[in-house]
């Protein structure tokens, strides 16, 4: 995330992340592990419908905003080549998780 915001590929905030995916400019909505279900379940509305995904990330709000440079628990990509990158990183988080899992 930190080389997308150098690339000035991300908005930072929920109102920010909501206002790029309604502009058709977000490819990708991120919410911090530790944002609240109501947050999220807006934000998963707002992305489905748009047509993109929302995921949490492993990450505390803290260190979200800290990557994208604004203290933010949601973050928009709004670059097809990072949302894809990102996405895939978070699937092979995922199945290293549960080939960890004995």
């Amino acid at each position: 995330m930190g080389l997308a915001r150098r690339a000035g590929k991300l908005q930072g905030g929920f109102d920010a992340a909501v206002i790029s995916a309604r502009e058709g400019k977000a490819a990708l909505l991120l919410a911090a592990q530790d944002i609240s279900e109501k947050t999220f379940k807006n934000l998963c509305y707002e992305a489905k419908r748009v047509g993109i995904p929302a995921k949490r990330i492993p990450a505390e709000l803290r260190a979200v905003g800290h990557a994208c440079g604004v203290k933010a628990g949601v973050v928009a990509v709004t670059d097809e080549g990072f949302a894809k990158a990102v996405l895939s990183q978070l699937e092979n988080d995922e199945r290293e998780k549960e080939e960890c899992v004995l």
